[in-house]
Order: C-alpha cells, then structure tokens, then sequence
C-alpha cells in the first residue's frame, strides 16, 4: 500500500510518518502543501524557516534526502496538484492539512483521504464537538474516517474510539491531547484497513453539526470536565 501525508509543513508529518512506518508493507511519502490563501513563495520560505529553525531537522532532512518527500508548488486542488498527486500512484492520503478537499483531489487517491475526527461521529460533527459532548454528557473521542466535500460528513468510518480526558484540566488541554494522537489512530485504522474482511461502518448522518461554541459555553464545558 502506498500512503501520502497530506501536511503544510514537515515537522506535522514527520510523527505520522514515524509511526505508520510501523505497519509491514507499507510506502510512505510526504506530500507538502501550502496553506488555504498563501503564496507560492511564502510557501516556500515557510517550510525553509520550518527545516531550519523547528525540532526534527535530522529527521527531515533524512526523509528529504531519501525521496519520499513532495513539495507540492501548485495550489492543492488545482489540475496541477491533482495531475501531481496522481503520478505518485498512492493508494491512501492521510489529512493533516487545513484544506477541505475537492473531489478531484479526493479521487487522486486510490481509496480516498483519511481524517482524524476529534469527536465520535455520526453523533458529533463539526467544530467545537468536544466542549458540546462535555456539555451533553455525551462521548468524547476520536473517528477515522474517508472525507468527502462536506464537513464530517463522509460514509465510511474506519475506526472510531472513546477516548479519557478526565487528566485534562482545560477542553484546550483536551483538545490538543486528542489532536496529538493521530499518529496513533492513523496507524490503527490503516492496519484495521489493510485486516482480512474489514469492512467500514456506515456514518449515516444521523448526529447534528454542531458549531463554535460561545465564551459562555466553554465555560461550562471546562467546568464538567473539572468536575468529572
């Protein structure tokens, strides 16, 4: 199975790639996108200023001399992009950009793209989910899942899990806690993708998309998460 990471920046990719590497038979590339809005040439000094100044660098500078590392110059979407991503022949894209994809880009891929979703669908989809699970007692936790165009809204889940954040003190703590376990759960969903007679769960839209919640609200979702 060939995979690419999907990141605007190296050092994004580089704790995904270290643990998917795990999986026997897998291909792993880097594909680097710009961020949504941005120039090509800012694009470029931001990932030179990344190499040179953030953790990592022996790493990166291994996964750059080795290959597998793309610099995307193209706009991500574009038929270049596309066309781009195409010729890598991947099988399966990993989402740790700030894009939301269109279908060309989606159908570059072989099986699609995966996203690590910070909430438990279909019950919880769009933005704020943990501090609205906190509020309605509801499950916190993470679900892998093949993206379509829509916001949480793809049909097919690979893996999903409740996750414990009674250690946190704060939803942000939560928040970047979960954020930082999709090296982990992309490993685990690949390798249940790659199991014998895997077969998707179906996320059948039958939750709400919940949206940003008020200063008020997050409060109240902090103060559940103190009080257990």
């Amino acid at each position: 199975m060939r995979v690419g990471i999907l990141a605007n920046s190296l050092p994004a990719a580089i704790s995904i790639c270290n643990e998917v590497e795990r999986i026997p038979g897998l291909d792993v590339y880097v594909v680097l996108c710009r961020n949504s809005g941005e120039s090509a040439l800012k694009g470029l000094v931001k990932h030179i200023y990344r190499f040179l100044f953030q953790p990592f660098r022996i790493r990166s500078l291994k996964l750059i001399l080795s290959g597998p590392v793309v610099f995307l110059n193209p706009k991500l979407d574009s038929a270049q992009a596309v066309t781009r991503i195409k010729r890598l022949n991947l099988d399966l894209g990993l989402h740790r950009t700030d894009h939301i994809y269109r279908q060309a880009t989606i159908d570059a891929f072989g099986m699609g793209i995966l996203n690590p979703h910070i909430g438990i669908l279909p019950r919880y989809r769009g933005r704020s989910v943990v501090e609205w699970a906190l509020i309605e007692d509801g499950p916190v936790g993470i679900t892998v899942f093949f993206v379509d165009t829509g916001i949480d809204t793809g049909k097919s889940i690979v893996w999903s899990e409740k996750v414990d954040i009674s250690h946190c003190r704060t939803v942000d703590a939560a928040k970047r806690y979960l954020f930082d376990l999709d090296a982990v759960v992309f490993r685990r969903a690949i390798a249940r993708l790659k199991s014998e007679n895997f077969e998707c769960k179906l996320n059948d839209g039958s939750g709400r998309r919940y949206y940003v919640v008020s200063k008020l609200f997050k409060q109240l979702a902090d103060a559940k998460l103190r009080s257990g």
